[in-house]
């Protein structure tokens, strides 16, 4: 494992536990599939990337968060979408 991967994972595990979010399953929602599949390609185009996946899904009360991994980056992408998986905004966790 990688110090990249093992750094992620860290970042993730720590976020899950100090947040208590409750997250949702994969396919568990009903714009939760549109979420991803929009999430993964409007991250893709905007980073100028191909290959982004999705992380880890929360759900809001006004859509979903999702953690995009971003090939090359060494921190995560944010996507937040509606509750029916249309994007609102794409950010980068990191510095730069």
């Amino acid at each position: 494992m990688s110090n990249y991967s093992k750094i992620g994972f860290a970042v993730f595990v720590a976020t899950a536990v100090a947040g208590c979010v409750e997250t949702t399953q994969p396919g568990s929602g009903d714009g939760e599939a549109v979420a991803r599949a929009n999430c993964v390609a409007d991250v893709n185009s905007t980073v100028g990337v191909t290959g982004s996946s999705v992380n880890d899904v929360t759900r809001l009360e006004d859509g979903f968060s999702l953690l995009m991994n971003v090939p090359g980056a060494q921190n995560f992408w944010v996507c937040e979408t509606t509750p029916s998986g249309a994007v609102t905004s794409v950010f980068f966790m990191g510095e730069g």
